[in-house]
């Protein structure tokens, strides 16, 4: 049995850090989306408001099944607002993020090998 220390950073920080904001597990498709801040002032106020790239893991389903993470960013306080199925191995969803005042709805679509935006 071995004991070793990741020497990766940018993992490090993501399991430290990312939280959970959407979930949906289908017997064919499994999609986690999580928020990851990007540190004090990244935001670019004077405050100490902080922006947020997402990580979007997605997985299908078997013995050694497909799996890759995308990420996608920066945001003003995004919040997870709802799934869309679109086929059987696609699945979309929609983000809310920015300031209070100015609130903007971004939907994206994602499978095994990309996600990108819904215009």
């Amino acid at each position: 049995m071995n004991i070793r220390k990741s020497e990766n950073l940018q993992l490090i920080k993501a399991l430290n850090s990312a939280k959970l904001i959407g979930e949906n597990k289908e017997s064919y498709l499994s999609v986690r989306v999580y928020s990851l801040d990007n540190g004090s002032i990244s935001a670019g106020f004077d405050t100490s408001e902080v922006s947020h790239n997402l990580i979007i893991a997605v997985s299908g389903f078997d013995e050694n099944p497909d799996q890759n993470a995308f990420e996608i960013g920066p945001f003003i306080n995004p919040k997870f607002v709802q799934w869309n199925e679109l086929q059987k191995y696609k699945k979309g969803f929609e983000i809310e993020y920015g300031i209070f005042e100015k609130r903007e709805r971004l939907r994206l679509e994602i499978s095994l090998k990309e996600l990108k935006i819904i215009k």
